[in-house]
């Protein structure tokens, strides 16, 4: 066997090894994907109780909103920081829970608002 067909050999064997591997086990995070990122992660509070703000905000003369917990939370890498956050929040007076998803970005080179809310879903 020569050196070109020797080293495609290798080359088929470990991708078909990774390949194999990571079958029915979770994907490793693929570059510029979300990962996952700790709730309690002081960045991640802070960009959750931003956005609930920044939400009821938002809300013309709606109920207020108070966040309860962060049940998910993930963070991407991009031009600052994108955090993609599953919420728990309490909503008006009844102080009805409700679950929504935000998506908060943020830039830390931008003063005097580094966080900037992208999206809210209601679930």
């Amino acid at each position: 066997m020569g050196t070109s067909s020797l080293r495609l050999t290798l080359f088929l064997a470990v991708g078909l090894a990774a390949a194999g591997s990571s079958m029915g086990a979770a994907e490793a995070p693929r570059p510029g994907g979300y990962t996952a990122a700790p709730a309690k992660s002081k960045d991640v509070v802070t960009a959750a109780r931003f956005a609930v703000e920044a939400h009821g905000r938002s809300l013309t003369n709606g109920p207020a909103l108070a966040l309860e917990r962060i049940a998910s939370a993930e963070s991407q890498v991009v031009a600052g920081t994108h955090y993609r956050l599953l919420l728990v929040v309490r909503e008006g007076r009844e102080k009805k829970e409700r679950s929504a998803e935000a998506v908060v970005w943020w830039q830390p080179w931008r003063t005097p608002d580094p966080y900037q809310l992208t999206s809210w879903t209601w679930k």
